[in-house]
């Protein structure tokens, strides 16, 4: 079987760690070490060990690269600047190059990887065919091997700055150059897509691999520009714009918008966001049954923006999550593609206000699982709570329901015991996965009930 490593490394010039870093962080843009430089900011570097995550600033000397690509632990970097330590997306200030993550490259019987060739055909020779508009692809400035993976770095020629309206854009093109990449004829999950997050850290070149192999990185091709990028796709997905939307100025917008001025500049709150019950996040518990492999990192990595929303505290958090690792892992098909404690230390981080304002589109395409919209049948938030009230009141009185009976609990648990033994009954060979799905009841209560007669 010919590894991917192996093919990249037949046909392109392998590149270093360092001198693949210093390529995406040219000599000068990055601030110096000990220095504050106005324009200027550092690229972070987060260390995941069986215990903690530890953050780095990379500056301009790159020495933390070299630390920590001699070390065994998990590593990963994002092609971004920041100003300060947090990888806040309110905080990212540069781009150094669009990353697109590329998993479960085809093999043909052989086991060849029949994926990557196709990939880079698509690339290159599909260029001199009348095809080419509807099916070429850009290339990449280097392709990096992370094991049974790839990660395509598009580095541009200058960094490009990541204002908010900017970075909308840059997640809409980069959305559909997935969708092109990610085709049946390169990978096996073309019907399973992964859009992850346009400011996403990748795991670092030179450091260690779920296989016990370094990440390698080829050298594929020369800086890129965002119209370069933009020649691939339709209009609508095109970066146009480099400018902020509001045409206000800070001075203006202090006369005109008095509060958000105090709120947002002065005393620098977050955006405000809706606080919900733990309602939700319980919800979201129960869906996780419902993920596939693909998507287990974002899966917790939800179940943290949904923490924070629902008010819960880190440390209940951090519980359930841990605890759903055995779990995770049972969804393990591939080969070294296993569900680790470093998985979930990496997706805790979510667990911030920046993240409480997270679309439901994105949750829904990042897990792969469905999110029905809160109706309200078209009343206003105050109105609606009338008609909730009323009807509460409605069924305590009328019908004699008592609403703090079994508060969050739909059913007591001499009814969960007999759902599932009777599931169990009706399928002698079923999984307990099986009687998740098919019964609505959660992982911990199948658990519980499981063996019980």
């Amino acid at each position: 079987m010919l590894t991917l490593t192996d093919f990249l490394f037949e046909k392109f010039p392998e590149t270093s760690p360092r001198d693949f870093y210093r390529d995406l962080f040219p000599s000068g843009f990055l601030e110096r070490k000990g220095e504050y430089e106005t324009g200027k900011y550092c690229a972070i570097a987060i260390q995941i060990t069986k215990t903690k995550a530890k953050r780095y600033s990379v500056t301009d000397d790159l020495t933390v690269i070299d630390d920590l690509t001699a070390c065994d632990d998990f590593c990963v970097l994002s092609p971004i600047s920041y100003a300060g330590k947090s990888q806040k997306q309110s905080n990212a200030r540069f781009m150094y190059a669009l990353t697109i993550d590329l998993d479960d490259i085809r093999y043909d019987e052989n086991g060849y990887p029949i994926g990557l060739q196709d990939l880079w055909y698509k690339m290159t020779d599909i260029l001199k065919t009348s095809a080419a508009p509807y099916f070429s692809l850009p290339v990449p400035t280097y392709i990096v091997s992370s094991g049974h993976g790839l990660h395509l770095y598009y580095m541009f020629t200058k960094p490009i700055p990541l204002y908010k309206n900017v970075i909308e854009q840059l997640s809409k093109l980069r959305h559909e150059l997935i969708r092109k990449i990610w085709n049946d004829d390169v990978t096996e999950l073309w019907n399973n897509r992964q859009y992850e997050s346009v400011t996403q850290s990748f795991r670092m070149v030179g450091t260690i691999t779920k296989t016990g192999t370094r990440v390698r990185a080829f050298n594929t091709g020369g800086k890129v520009t965002l119209d370069y990028l933009n020649s691939f796709v339709a209009p609508e997905h095109r970066v146009t714009t480099f400018t902020y939307e509001s045409t206000l100025s800070l001075e203006e917008a202090k006369e005109k918008y008095p509060d958000w001025y105090t709120k947002r500049i002065v005393e620098k709150r977050p955006r405000g966001t809706w606080t919900c019950k733990r309602d939700l996040y319980d919800w979201w518990k129960r869906r996780l049954s419902d993920v596939q492999e693909g998507h287990r990192y974002f899966a917790i990595m939800s179940l943290a923006i949904y923490a924070r929303k629902s008010g819960i505290s880190r440390d209940e958090l951090e519980h359930d999550a841990y605890a759903l690792i055995d779990f995770m892992e049972e969804k393990t098909s591939r080969e070294n593609n296993h569900f680790t404690r470093a998985d979930v230390t990496k997706a805790l981080e979510a667990y911030n206000a920046e993240y409480q304002t997270f679309p439901r589109k994105d949750i829904e395409k990042l897990t792969g699982i469905t999110i029905p919209p809160n109706k309200r049948n078209y009343r206003k938030q105050k109105e609606h709570m009338k008609y909730l009230n009323g009807l509460r009141k409605m069924r305590r009185d009328v019908l004699g329901e008592d609403e703090y009976k079994n508060n969050r609990r739909p059913f007591n648990s001499g009814i969960k015991k007999n759902i599932v033994q009777r599931w169990r009954a009706d399928n002698p060979d079923g999984r307990k996965i099986d009687c998740e799905r098919e019964t609505g009841l959660s992982r911990p209560t199948v658990l519980k009930w499981w063996d019980v007669q």
